[in-house]
């Protein structure tokens, strides 16, 4: 494929960098995806103003929000009128000035909520198919802005055929035009689901999300054995897809199986791990075979070798779904069955040394986050694993969740080994060197965040870590000077130091952040005297 099959009379428009001529770079560099970043930065992405930092709420990300809860806001008045424009344009040989205001036109709105109305509209206008595939294929091709671009996809999805499939798969793949491009596949491809699948395995984000809701309810039986070992996994959180993963793939009968291979178990775990967390799809409670689909694993896992990634997963269904509030239809019998048959799985010690051995050694586990969930696990088992956690940090200081538990998990006298570690280990003269409106995104913030999870944390710990609390009222990270000012205060008046008005008033003349400013004022007030 090349970016652009045909021109229009005239030649080509004077195009920045294209869409499809940024697929097929990415192509040729990392095949046909996953590609890194989604595929990002994309061409039309606009720079970001001086002084900004931090993730930005991206058009994917708002696309995949406002599909998943938010809603649309249908636009008939300009969609009738992009539609006019449409039919202008396929209703005339193919020429640049049309076709350049047409591309114009749709880069200026929001794809998401015209697409629907758009394609309404044109249904009632009986156009010639031909005339309007050759525009949405030159909208597709030559596309330099992205809402052009899913536009140009959507109309595909009215008048293409399995011609386009090659096409749509290469787009697809950036994970901004997934839901379009998935959409497209499913009308005009005789194999729509085959085609789905093609493209789901090509992303991994909200892309993955779109592209694997469109296999709700397929019987092809490689397709369902991949939902339940890879499909449902994704970037985002694989409680949008665990339940569908778990009802289209029939986990419980597959679990039935003689055979149960390791791919199957590991995501038979992670599955019902998503759907006892719940979340922004359906869960356990929407599960019909919930009860019979534990009551296997349990049994697989008790007879599989254990890690710390099943011990995890066995915690999770225990404290989340074995409890009679939980919102499952127990039948007679349950959740008192269950209950028992995991207390008793969870009883055996060789959890307590698989857990050990993951935090003395983690490279002897293959999950990339195999510390922190063996740490998580101990947490709940109330094991006392504080010095590993040390050992840990003193080797990896910028891991966030284990100086969170550290804190977390500190009494009086191991707190004082926590901050003394931090106080080596962190470039407090750096992180601390004067109030500015920064924000701790980005790896090279990673220590800024670790001080915040610190200071957050020793609002359980009333009178602790005074100098590290003091010098963070000067973080060059804004939430961190919040959070310390908001440990210091919220202490009891007993536990605050002498000083402390004293400390705010220093803080608050030097704040930059109006809001922080402000509250930090409001605590230098003096009481209002009790009315009589």
């Amino acid at each position: 494929m090349n970016p652009g099959k045909w021109e229009p009379d005239g030649g080509p428009l004077d195009e920045p960098t294209t869409f499809l001529s940024h697929a097929l770079a990415l192509s040729a560099l990392h095949g046909p995806g996953p590609w890194p970043d989604g595929g990002g930065p994309l061409p039309d992405e606009r720079p970001r103003p001086d002084g900004e930092d931090g993730p930005r709420l991206t058009s994917l990300v708002l696309d995949g929000v406002r599909t998943h809860g938010f809603g649309v806001n249908p636009e008939p008045v300009a969609a009738r009128e992009l539609a006019d424009l449409l039919e202008t344009a396929a209703s005339a040989p193919l020429s640049t000035e049309p076709l350049a205001r047409l591309h114009d036109t749709l880069a200026g709105q929001s794809a998401l909520d015209l697409v629907d109305v758009l394609l309404k509209d044109l249904r009632g206008r009986g156009l010639p198919q031909h005339a309007l595939h050759e525009v949405a294929r030159h909208l597709v091709e030559h596309g330099s802005a992205r809402d052009t671009v899913k536009l140009g996809i959507a109309l595909l999805g009215e008048c293409g055929g399995e011609d386009d499939r090659d096409l749509l798969l290469l787009l697809g793949a950036l994970e901004e035009f997934t839901l379009y491009a998935v959409v497209a596949l499913v009308k005009t491809q005789p194999d729509r689901q085959r085609a789905a699948y093609e493209l789901a395995r090509r992303v991994q984000g909200w892309g993955r999300i779109h592209a694997v809701e469109r296999l709700r309810g397929c019987g092809d039986p490689e397709i369902k054995a991949w939902l339940l070992r890879d499909g449902f996994r994704n970037d985002i959180m694989n409680e949008y897809l665990a339940h569908l993963a778990a009802t289209t793939g029939d986990l419980y009968s597959a679990l039935l199986e003689p055979d149960v291979d390791d791919a199957l178990l590991e995501g038979a775990g992670d599955i019902l791990n998503a759907l006892a967390r719940g979340g922004p799809s359906k869960d356990v409670t929407h599960y019909d075979e919930a009860v019979p689909t534990m009551h296997r694993y349990a049994e697989l896992v008790s007879m599989a070798r254990p890690t710390v990634v099943m011990l995890d997963h066995l915690l999770t269904i225990r404290r989340r779904v074995l409890k009679r509030n939980s919102g499952v239809a127990w039948p007679e019998g349950e959740p008192e069955g269950l209950i028992r048959r995991y207390d008793a799985l969870l009883a055996r010690p060789v959890w307590r040394e698989v857990t050990l051995t993951c935090l003395n050694d983690p490279s002897r586990t293959p999950h990339p986050y195999g510390f922190n969930i063996a740490l998580s696990c101990a947490g709940r088992m109330k094991m006392p694993v504080m010095p590993a956690v040390l050992r840990h940090l003193e080797q990896n200081p910028p891991d966030e969740y284990a100086w969170q538990w550290a804190v977390q998990h500190s009494d009086s006298r191991t707190i004082t080994s926590v901050l003394t570690l931090a106080a080596r280990l962190l470039p407090l003269d750096t992180l601390t060197s004067g109030p500015a409106n920064g924000t701790w995104f980005g790896p090279d913030r990673a220590p800024d965040r670790v001080l915040w999870t610190i200071v957050d944390g020793l609002s359980e710990h009333p009178g602790v870590g005074l100098d590290l609390l003091r010098a963070s009222l000067s973080s060059r990270v804004t939430n961190v000077r919040n959070s310390a000012c908001k440990t210091l205060t919220g202490w009891p008046p007993e536990s605050r130091p002498s000083r402390l008005r004293d400390w705010i008033s220093v803080a608050a003349a030097a704040e930059p952040d109006e809001r922080l400013r402000d509250a930090m004022l409001a605590f230098l007030e003096p009481p209002t005297p009790p009315a009589p």
